[in-house]
Formats: structure tokens, C-alpha cells, sequence
């Protein structure tokens, strides 16, 4: 069970299915109760925005090194920054980052993405969203 989401990922703890009964006693099932619905909660709501987030990641890892970003000194904070200079640019009327020649929009989504990430992973080390907390809180 996911300790951020509630939700089962890659484990086959508390498999349960929402198929019919007639179907589970036919076998035709599939054991995904409460996994969380990556391709139709995710891929098919924004096929277009993760296209665009893909592409400030091959820019990134053009620029840098693919997956480098993970690795960044203070990346959580360094990733919120950048989030939000991106968010300003394109509040000020600029639409294209100019280095990437890419929606900041995009930039911010990739940001977003990259401290959501980094802070799922510090919430697993630590054992937990309260763990987490109680860390941040010194």
C-alpha cells in the first residue's frame, strides 16, 4: 500500500478485484482493485501535457544528463523555484522559455513534477507522510 496515495502500485498486497461475481467465478478478472489507475488517471486525462513535460525532459537531459536532476544538491527546493520562475515568466506575458524554445508552462508541469517526485521518494525513506512531517518540522 502506497503511503502517499492510499493506493497499491506494484505489489500484490490487498488484491481485490471490482469484477463482477459471475465473472470471478468464470475467471475472467483482473486483480487491480485499489492500484492506482496510471494510464486512465493519468496518460489519457493529459496525453498532451505529458507529451510537452516529455519534452522539457529531453531537453533537460540534452542540456545535462537524463536523470541528473534527480541527483541536484537542494533539488526540492532548486525544482520549487524553478516552478514558480517559470509560473512568473509566463504571468509577465512570456510564452516560450527561450532557452528551451518550449512552453514555461511545460517547464513548470516537468518542475512540478521533479519536487513531487523527490518529495514521494524523501516520504518513503522516512517510512511515511506523518515521518515526513515530523521531520520537516525539525
Amino acid at each position: 500500500m502506497s503511503p502517499f496515495t492510499g493506493m497499491t502500485m506494484m505489489n500484490k498486497q490487498e488484491e481485490f478485484t471490482n469484477d463482477a461475481p459471475n465473472k470471478v467465478s468464470q475467471g475472467v478478472i483482473k486483480y487491480d482493485g485499489g492500484k492506482a489507475p496510471i494510464y486512465r488517471g493519468a496518460i489519457s486525462y493529459f496525453p498532451r501535457a505529458i507529451e510537452a513535460v516529455a519534452a522539457v525532459s529531453n531537453f533537460g537531459a540534452n542540456k545535462y544528463a537524463w536523470k541528473g536532476w534527480e541527483n541536484v544538491d537542494d533539488g526540492f527546493n532548486r525544482y520549487s523555484d524553478a516552478l514558480v520562475r517559470h509560473l512568473a515568466y509566463e504571468g509577465k506575458g512570456e510564452i516560450l522559455d527561450p532557452d528551451s524554445g518550449l512552453l514555461h508552462a511545460a517547464h513548470s508541469s516537468w518542475n512540478s513534477l521533479a519536487r513531487l517526485e523527490l518529495q514521494l521518494k524523501e516520504i518513503e525513506r522516512l517510512g511515511g507522510v506523518q515521518e515526513y512531517i515530523k521531520f520537516l518540522q525539525g
